[in-house]
């Protein structure tokens, strides 16, 4: 098991200093997805510059994630 970060940046970032764990990138990016999915359908704002980035143990971004494109990219 891997510790991840997902980090929120809509234009100040903020950190994630707790993080999830799990056995591959792939789940933890799937992650990101579930996460941006729940923000897109239980958010009262409509922020469309919001990104989540996912952010393995050695501190290397492996992911982003754009909360308001269904494509999310990296």
């Amino acid at each position: 098991m891997q510790t991840f970060f997902f980090d929120m940046k809509d234009g100040v970032p903020l950190r994630d200093r707790i993080g999830v764990e799990f056995d591959t990138n792939i789940e933890a990016i799937e992650h990101s997805r579930v996460l941006a999915q729940h923000f897109r359908d239980e958010s009262l704002r409509d922020d469309h510059d919001l990104e989540i980035s996912v952010v393995n143990a050695q501190g290397r971004q492996i992911h982003r994630e754009f909360v308001h494109r269904e494509t999310g990219g990296k």
